[in-house]
């Protein structure tokens, strides 16, 4: 009996633990629009300073950041910058709040690097996630040359 009590409060103690970390990285889940952060001071490598939701959706959307990047700079005729989930931040979301199955536009900004981490330039790219899971690009431009 003692045995199947400790269990319990085990278990018990490990849900309430898990929601005390989830909790404060939803803060975006049911809003239209995603909090904006500067470009600066968002670009981090430590993934425990970003919410939990932005690493998720960074992490899902990588491989489509780098096709979406590596055809930019195809098109350019430039060399292929190197993209890496440390140089990628959640810029906004946004969906018609009207809608019963809306697309979702996400927006991510990224510093795209050649070589031994020379920036290119600050990148930003939008793709459109229908309700049936399909991702399109919308835009990829470049938002910011870095200093000669």
């Amino acid at each position: 009996m003692k045995q199947i009590l400790h269990i319990k409060l085990r278990t018990m103690l490990g849900i309430a633990c898990l929601m005390i970390c989830v909790l404060p990285s939803t803060g975006n889940i049911g809003k239209p629009e995603a909090k904006e952060y500067p470009v600066t001071d968002s670009i981090t490598s430590d993934w425990n300073s970003m919410p939990l939701s932005d690493v998720a959706l960074i992490s899902s959307y990588l491989s489509h950041i780098r096709e979406a990047c590596r055809d930019y700079y195809i098109q350019r005729d430039e060399e292929i910058p190197t993209v890496s989930w440390y140089y990628v931040t959640l810029k906004e979301l946004k969906a018609a709040s009207l809608s019963a199955n809306p697309t979702v536009h996400i927006t991510f900004t990224l510093m795209p690097y050649v070589g031994a981490h020379n920036p290119v330039g600050i990148d930003e790219v939008t793709f459109a996630a229908s309700h049936t899971g399909q991702i399109t690009l919308v835009e990829y431009r470049r938002a910011e040359d870095t200093a000669a």
